[in-house]
């Protein structure tokens, strides 16, 4: 699990809110590699997006994606407004990806539903490695979206540990952004 340590070193000393999202935050909660990952995600609040582009931009190129049909642009350090939400970082030592989370304080929104909020203090929990990464019941909310192979296995793999608070969340939040959603007959 060499790529999230190697994004970790990067962005610990910007001194932001921020943690591995995606495949990786899956594999970094349950301890293990359990797929291939192609890239490393790692959140970010959306009003630190000034420090993070004047912490990174000297060793790196960064791109911001403008959605739905932009494509990847230069991103010169002006905040991306919603719903554009992704960033990413390039260098010759390898890229990776940042998504821009609304966080106001206390608070964390759901980037699809504000209806799905929790404090800014319970989305991240430290992996076994001491990684910052996004809970796992928040990272698959956003994983159910998508029916990618890779989201299902990361579903099926992390169900079984989550705790029954989790396990409750997950279905509530799936109740209330993806009602037909066929992972809720697992959840309940």
């Amino acid at each position: 699990m060499d790529a999230p340590a190697s994004v970790a070193a990067i962005m610990e000393p910007i001194g932001v809110w921020w943690a591995v999202a995606g495949g990786w935050a899956i594999d970094l909660w349950l301890g293990e590699q359990t797929r291939d990952h192609h890239d490393v995600e790692v959140v970010v609040r959306r009003l630190d997006q000034r420090v993070v582009h004047a912490a990174l931009s000297a060793e790196r190129e960064l791109f911001a994606l403008d959605p739905p049909d932009g494509g990847w642009r230069p991103w010169s350090g002006l905040p991306i407004d919603a719903p554009a939400f992704q960033l990413q970082a390039r260098s010759p030592l390898g890229d990776f990806d940042l998504f821009t989370e609304t966080v106001d304080e206390p608070r964390w929104y759901f980037r699809r539903d504000s209806r799905i909020s929790v404090g800014s203090d319970e989305v991240i929990v430290s992996s076994a490695s001491r990684i910052p990464i996004v809970r796992p019941e928040i990272q698959l909310l956003y994983m159910a979206r998508s029916t990618e192979l890779k989201n299902e296995r990361d579903f099926q793999t992390a169900r079984p540990h989550l705790t029954p608070e989790a396990t409750a969340w997950l279905a509530h939040a799936l109740t209330i952004t993806l009602p037909e959603h066929h992972w809720l007959q697992h959840l309940r």
